[in-house]
């Protein structure tokens, strides 16, 4: 594994990566762009490239930037975190509990993790927690390893994408790239549209059926000052240790 340390590069620095191959003296092709901050994206340029071929029609660039424009668009849409969830810290007999669960399996992405009581600290990923985003986890590290100390009267909050949002951004990232080409070639809806737009027509059928439900109830975990969901998830410890053995 190589690693690069970046002594004056700050979290908001973004960077591109490639490989060189010394045999053949080849260089592979960049990265996404990434960040330490947790700015990332609902999708990746190698998300779109498995729905539909882009060689010769569209740069990474390009496709980069549409997936951007889309991602503003769902977090006006659905709102920022688009999951929000919180649990008191608990103990098995003496034993803190280290495994959280943010309520659904097969998560896309955990994008931010507060640990404290009223007043909340921020900690970062493989800093402070690590994530089984097959079975919807989160895991405290210890102390040593520079996670938090844990006290019953703390909780942790997790902000999380949902595997849908992934797949939406994906399929309306490959929409618009479609779109910009059948507008410029001056053609009817390609028959390559016509198949991405029955996908979305899934993927919103799933996202509404998931979200009526909880529009139309009345939460008690509803914040109405931020005006968001913030679900309090009750922790089964028992059943997060032996559904969370593997995955990480």
């Amino acid at each position: 594994m190589t690693s690069y340390t970046h002594a004056v590069g700050v979290r908001t620095n973004w960077y591109k990566i490639r490989f060189y191959d010394t045999d053949t003296t080849t260089f592979s092709e960049y990265s996404d762009p990434t960040t330490s901050e947790e700015l990332l994206r609902l999708c990746t340029v190698a998300d779109v490239k498995s729905k539909i071929d882009t060689v010769g029609r569209w740069t990474d660039d390009e496709i980069f930037e549409t997936i951007t424009e889309v991602d503003d668009l769902i977090y006006i849409d659905f709102g920022t975190p688009l999951k929000a969830v919180y649990s008191t810290i608990s103990k098995i007999d003496s034993t803190y509990q280290d495994t959280y669960y943010v309520g659904e399996e097969s998560i896309y992405r955990v994008d931010r993790l507060f640990y404290g009581t009223t007043t909340k600290s921020e900690y970062f990923l493989d800093d402070g927690y690590k994530t089984n985003l097959r079975y919807g986890m989160i895991r405290l590290l210890p102390v040593a390893s520079s996670g938090p100390v844990l006290d019953t009267t703390c909780e942790v909050e997790i902000h999380y994408v949902p595997k849908i949002y992934n797949q939406l951004s994906t399929y309306r990232t490959v929409k618009r790239l479609l779109e910009q080409t059948d507008y410029t070639a001056g053609d009817k809806i390609s028959k390559e549209l016509e198949v991405i737009e029955r996908r979305l027509m899934e993927i919103d059928g799933i996202l509404a059926a998931k979200l009526g439900p909880t529009l139309s109830s009345d939460y008690e975990h509803y914040d109405g000052f931020y005006e968001r969901n913030r679900r309090r998830i009750v922790q089964d410890h028992r059943r997060n240790n032996y559904v969370g053995n593997y995955g990480w």
